[in-house]
């Protein structure tokens, strides 16, 4: 993102930023044949779901949830007679259990507010120029909301013998409970979740569901969720303890570092959760920022979903912290940030690759202290996956493109620059 853009959307009031990795997904610029092709048939046919016929195109791994595997469709083809904007697939050793197919998603068309304004703008002038086009971009989404939304019921009816659907509900806690209807069709539910004006998902499977939880997840008994949960951890020679196996969800153009960091963990815990659907538990609304959402409210219905609790705080605590994750627990800091100390842990990890002694500046210097960022600094999200408790370093991740490797960070720093803590427990 141009820094010009940055400076503009901090110049709003009430934003909580989130950084972007990138403005297009891939999977819009992918010049596939399937693109524009409706996949419907292919996709019910019995083929596709025994094995026996691969499934259409070019998919690329997006993570796993327990013993399941997750990709996308490196392409924008139609389903139900409607434009797609992301298929997913999710397979357990390597047989297709279900797909899920996002139309409307209100993340991906509101982003971040980034369009040119006229010169020499007060600020009252500014605020009001945005909130104009804003509103023209509000009807615009809520006329693709609403013709969509009537077009795949009247499809998905139709491909279904024109049969009335029945109501589901899917989620154990009230923050993540969400009605779908939903429709059979040749031994397969089809489900359509039609969410507040934001988000729009068609999702076909053979096993019908009524929780977010892994069913290979949801049959342990509470200890051997603990126990797996345990086995996560690793330690390296140096002393690090870490959750190796943690990934992250890039959030693109989208104020969602919050809810990214969230989807991260709550897949980690064996949840079928995105941060699309969060924004919504979320309340968040459709301005391309995260003003008036709860995202405390859906950080404690994601920990209940997975039968487990969360301390809140409001100081980041290291040796909580280190509990948490020697237990197979990511802890989820919202942190200042700078873009100066990005720069600097970055450059610190690949350091750190090729000289294991290296060491990241002392924190009792007046000097590097002055260099954190302050309580004006733009606000941020981050998954703390490691500790090292010799060189008093925390390991996080961020939720961007490209970060796959955690980056250190002094205890005191992370201290020092937190404003909220969120710590998972049994």
């Amino acid at each position: 993102m141009k820094k010009t853009v940055l400076l503009l959307v901090l110049a709003l009031p009430g934003i909580a930023l989130a950084l972007p990795n990138s403005i297009t997904s891939p999977v819009f610029n992918a010049q596939s044949p399937l693109n524009g092709k409706d996949l419907t048939a292919d996709l019910m046919a019995p083929g596709i779901w025994d094995g026996s016929t691969a499934l259409p195109g070019e998919w690329t791994e997006e993570g796993k949830v327990a013993s399941s595997a997750i990709s996308y469709l490196m392409a924008r083809p139609k389903l139900f007679g409607r434009d797609l904007v992301l298929l997913r697939a999710v397979k357990r050793e390597g047989k297709l259990e279900s797909l899920e197919g996002t139309f409307v998603d209100a993340g991906s068309f509101f982003g971040y507010f980034d369009e040119e304004l006229p010169e020499g703008l007060s600020k009252r002038e500014t605020r009001k120029e945005v909130e104009v086009r804003m509103a023209a971009k509000q009807e615009e989404f809520a006329k693709i909301y609403t013709d969509a939304h009537a077009d795949l019921r009247t499809a998905i009816a139709a491909s279904c013998g024109n049969t009335k659907p029945v109501e589901a509900k899917i989620g154990r806690t009230r923050g993540l409970k969400m009605p779908v209807e939903e429709w059979q069709k040749e031994g397969k539910h089809v489900r359509l979740l039609a969410a507040n004006n934001r988000l729009l998902r068609v999702s076909i499977a053979v096993e019908e569901s009524d929780q977010w939880l892994d069913p290979a997840i949801a049959a342990l008994p509470e200890r051997d969720h603990l126990a797996k949960l345990a086995k996560t951890v690793t330690h390296g020679e140096d002393g690090t303890v870490s959750l190796a196996d943690l990934q992250p969800i890039p959030q693109g153009y989208r104020p969602y570092c919050g809810l990214n960091s969230l989807a991260m963990a709550a897949r980690h815990f064996g949840l079928h959760l995105d941060e699309d659907w969060l924004a919504v538990a979320a309340g968040f609304q459709n301005t391309g920022r995260a003003d008036g959402a709860n995202l405390v409210k859906v950080y404690h219905a994601v920990a209940a979903e997975a039968g487990l609790g969360l301390d809140r705080t409001t100081k980041f605590d290291g040796a909580a912290a280190a509990r948490a994750i020697s237990q197979g627990m990511p802890v989820i800091v919202w942190r200042r940030f700078s873009f100066e100390r990005n720069e600097l842990h970055t450059r610190f990890m690949r350091q750190l690759s090729r000289d294991p002694a290296a060491t990241l500046p002392d924190p009792a210097n007046a000097a590097e202290r002055a260099t954190w960022p302050t309580e004006s600094a733009p606000l941020h999200a981050s998954v703390v996956v490691g500790y090292n408790p010799e060189r008093k370093e925390v390991l996080f991740l961020e939720s961007w493109t490209g970060r796959d490797k955690p980056r250190r960070m002094r205890v005191e720093e992370m201290a020092a620059t937190s404003y909220l803590c969120f710590v998972f427990k049994p």
